[in-house]
Order: C-alpha cells, then sequence, then structure tokens
C-alpha cells in the first residue's frame, strides 16, 4: 500500500489516519511548487486530478480523502475503534463531521486562499467567506464544548479529518486561550501517532 502524499496539504489527515491505524505503508513525498504553491505535475502521472492525497492499495488508485479514509477503515478497523458502527453512539456524530471536513465548515478557509494567491484578497466575496469562516469556527467551538471529541466521548478517524484545519487556525494563533477548540487541540496533539505524523513531515 502506497500513499502519495504532498507537503503542507490536507493529505496529512491521511498519514494521520494510517499512523492511528498502525499498518504499514510506503510514502512517497511531493513538494509544492515554491512560487505557485501548487502541486507538481508529476502527480497527474499518478491520477489525472493531479492532487493529494492519492492511495495505492488492491490495484487502484483511490483520490479524495473521503474516500480513502473510508477505504482504510473498511480495511483495517474491523473492531470500529476509529469508525462507530451504525447505531452505537457516537455514529451519527461521525458521519456528520466526516464530511463536514470536506464541506461546508472547510470551504470559506479554503476559497479564502484561492482568492489570496491569485490577488484577489480585496474581492467582495472575500467578506462574505470570512463571515462564513466565522460562522463554522463557532459552530465548531459550540461542539466541542459539549463533546471531547468530533464523534462524542472518544477519539475516532473524525478528529483526524478535522484536524488539518484546526492545526492552521492553531499556528496561526487564531484559537483562542481556554477555548474548547484549542483545548481538543492540544489534547489530540499529544496522541503518539499525532506525533509520528509530524515526523514524516507534513
Amino acid at each position: 500500500m502506497k500513499l502519495h502524499h504532498l507537503n503542507a496539504s490536507r493529505s496529512q489527515r491521511i498519514v494521520w489516519l494510517l499512523e492511528e491505524l498502525g499498518v504499514e505503508y510506503a510514502l512517497v513525498r511531493y513538494n509544492r511548487d515554491p512560487q505557485t504553491r501548487l502541486a507538481p505535475d508529476s502527480l497527474r502521472d499518478i491520477h489525472p486530478m493531479g492532487k493529494a492525497p492519492l492511495l495505492e492499495s488492491d490495484g487502484h488508485v483511490i483520490a479524495e480523502s473521503g474516500a480513502i479514509a473510508q477505504h482504510l477503515l473498511e480495511k483495517f478497523d474491523d473492531g470500529h475503534r476509529l469508525h462507530p458502527a451504525p447505531g452505537t453512539p457516537g455514529h451519527t456524530l461521525y458521519l456528520e463531521w466526516m464530511h463536514a471536513a470536506e464541506g461546508a465548515p472547510f470551504l470559506p478557509g479554503l476559497f479564502l486562499g484561492y482568492l489570496a494567491m491569485s490577488g484577489l484578497g480585496d474581492h467582495g466575496l472575500g467578506d462574505y467567506l470570512r463571515q462564513e469562516k466565522e460562522k463554522a469556527s463557532r459552530c465548531i467551538e459550540d461542539h466541542l464544548k459539549d463533546h471531547a471529541y468530533f464523534a462524542g466521548d472518544a477519539f475516532s478517524a473524525a478528529d483526524c479529518m478535522m484536524g488539518f484545519q484546526i492545526k492552521l487556525a492553531a499556528e496561526a494563533g487564531n484559537l483562542a486561550d481556554g477555548s474548547a477548540t484549542l483545548d481538543w487541540f492540544n489534547r489530540v496533539s499529544e496522541r503518539p501517532a499525532y506525533h509520528r505524523t509530524l515526523g514524516v513531515g507534513v
């Protein structure tokens, strides 16, 4: 099994999940262009979209982080340690936040990044996106005030998937001292698998 990983990208979530699962995998590293911040063209040799992460597994090349995570959990997490089974506590929350990691809470920040990269940081759309990003941050904070982890009382793959955007916020100093979100980040960043992920060079 081989993971194609791009530095400073959401593919670090899959590295973290693989480390939590404790399975063996080969890692192929790619670096962003220092000027454009885009992925190298060589990723298109693996998949026509040229994006990371990409997982080679069972004779297939799998794109999209959510699909990769689901494949890994179905293949290696029979005991549902990292994904609550249907009908068990946490399953509904798990589903919501696994998809939220690629949806409404994440997209405003992504689009703001695209505007900045394009020299359009002052575009009128930016004000709307900043409001949506703040709304998403409040939603995450309110959830973590009531739950230790995104799926409830236990750590799950949803925490891996949500971790990227919260890590960026923490590194930018955008998480208030004493906030539930910062408390969550401090706790998960002490996990051995998270330390191994950082050692990979994300």
